[in-house]
């Protein structure tokens, strides 16, 4: 499946080049943004909060108003049951497009991106893990407070594609963010 999702990816990306929607232009002129900081996830089958998380954000414009964004997120809750310490952790890494908008000193955006989120649970020396496709979309604003440095203020919501289940998350970030402006 995923050999299949990244044929589509390559094939929407050739498409984007070919109708100059996202063709190449100088690196002078290409705005590049890259984004960090805390990520909070909250995964609704399971009620957990994972309070412990980053996430990172690279993002490269096609024009005014479409980037190309690459994003990875990493999320853990470690707690104590019968005595033993169980860590949960919840990694995601995804790419797609972000659209963006102007108003003074904020962007706001809205994106979807598509990846994979692996899971793993470690519990008495023993951890299982696994990956899933999941698809993200999200919107948040970038306020920036001088030309190039800003604050990232961010909403997503996760979508993991299972067997024959959809498991739901929702992440809030808050981090900086660079260039981009």
């Amino acid at each position: 499946m995923f050999r299949g999702l990244l044929k589509y990816g390559c094939a929407l990306a050739g498409f984007l080049v070919i109708t100059g929607v996202a063709a190449p232009r100088p690196a002078a002129a290409q705005g590049v943004d890259f984004g960090a900081g805390y990520s909070f996830l909250h995964d609704n089958a399971s009620s957990q909060n994972f309070p412990a998380g980053i996430f990172a954000s690279l993002g490269v414009s096609a024009n005014s108003w479409l980037s190309i964004v690459g994003e990875v997120a990493s999320n853990r809750k470690t707690f104590d049951e019968l005595g033993e310490e169980i860590t949960l952790k919840v990694d995601f890494y995804g790419a797609g497009v972000r659209f963006k908008g102007r108003s003074g000193a904020a962007r706001p955006w809205a994106q979807v991106l598509f990846g994979a989120a692996r899971g793993r649970i470690a519990f008495a020396g023993l951890s299982e893990s696994g990956s899933e496709f999941a698809w993200q979309p999200g919107a948040g604003v970038d306020a920036y407070f001088s030309r190039s440095v800003g604050m990232r203020f961010g909403v997503n919501g996760r979508f993991i594609q299972a067997e024959d289940i959809t498991a739901t998350e929702v992440q809030v970030i808050v981090g900086l963010v660079f260039g981009g402006r």
